[in-house]
């Protein structure tokens, strides 16, 4: 295993059992919330500081959402991310995304939006994708307010928040658009079957669980959607007629499959795809930028990304 990675999760586990909480499955959903904003702040650091980092609200289908607004150094207007969190549609925030934002504003110079979309259980499938769908809608609309050009936008997110970019995608295209001219998707779960190979090999012991998984998927699914549903499982989906997709995975990665699959499915329905596969990277290893040194090569590969397609 590579060092770094193996070093970092010794400390997470011997930092867990001093701790003595339980698993996070084991939680209320708000408590782990909670917790997750307090333990994502170690990741978060340094932040880059040529960024300029605001919060505001955008209107919603159910009132006011709040986004984290990272710009970068500049005149603009600039181009656009729009982004989704990850945290299994249950924990997480523009806040405890905001190093990996950040890195992404100030390596690409874009405007990166993070939008806090409702979460589960509280607000199941489908309010957390609505509530993107619309940021993404309202966001382009009136990039102006941004100092960014809402004609020249991709959308991204990780995780969870890479399920949300995908099916944005597939509900924008079924709805008139707008259309992205890219989806960043970094280790997103496509899919809500958890039997693949990936996830008996890493669903222990590499930072994102397997009971985890299936914890976010119960909260998730709370409200009665079916898990074959596209917009919930968009590997179920037709793919046709999507942006261009760029992927990143890790090895160690329970949803390591799901990325493999999708973007499988992506190059079978014709839409120009790229993965990338990191050799002994575990789920997050992104956030990870100033403690593994993979970490850094994914976000500067998402940088160039996002360069070369926000021309």
């Amino acid at each position: 295993m590579n060092q770094q990675v193996e070093t970092l999760l010794q400390a997470m586990k011997a930092q867990a059992e001093a701790a003595g909480a339980p698993p996070m499955w084991e939680l209320p959903a708000d408590v782990a919330r909670a917790g997750a904003e307090v333990s994502f702040e170690a990741f978060n650091q340094p932040m880059p500081e040529s960024v300029t980092v605001t919060d505001r609200t955008i209107p919603g289908p159910a009132g006011d959402i709040p986004v984290k607004v990272f710009t970068p150094r500049g005149d603009g207007p600039f181009p656009l991310l729009v982004y989704f969190h990850g945290g299994g549609w249950v924990i997480g925030s523009p806040n405890t995304h905001r190093k990996l934002c950040a890195e992404l504003a100030e390596g690409a110079g874009v405007v990166v939006v993070s939008v806090h979309y409702r979460l589960a259980p509280e607000h199941p499938a489908p309010a957390p994708l609505e509530d993107c769908v619309a940021a993404v809608r309202w966001i382009t609309a009136n990039a102006g307010e941004f100092n960014a050009d809402g004609s020249n936008f991709a959308i991204g997110g990780d995780s969870a928040g890479a399920n949300l970019t995908a099916a944005s995608a597939i509900a924008l295209r079924d709805s008139g658009g707008p259309k992205a001219k890219l989806l960043l998707l970094l280790y997103g779960v496509y899919d809500m079957e958890f039997e693949k190979p990936s996830y008996e090999a890493n669903g222990t012991g590499y930072i994102l669980e397997k009971q985890a998984m299936q914890w976010f998927r119960q909260h998730y699914l709370s409200g009665g959607a079916s898990p074959d549903d596209p917009l919930v499982s968009p590997l179920k989906a037709d793919l046709a007629g999507l942006p261009p997709a760029h992927l990143i995975v890790g090895t160690l990665d329970p949803l390591l499959d799901d990325s493999k699959l999708f973007a499988e499915k992506l190059k079978a329905a014709g839409v120009p795809t790229q993965i990338s596969i990191y050799e002994d990277m575990p789920h997050i290893f992104m956030q990870l930028s100033a403690m593994v040194d993979d970490g850094a090569k994914g976000v500067a590969e998402a940088v160039t990304a996002l360069k070369q397609a926000l021309v």
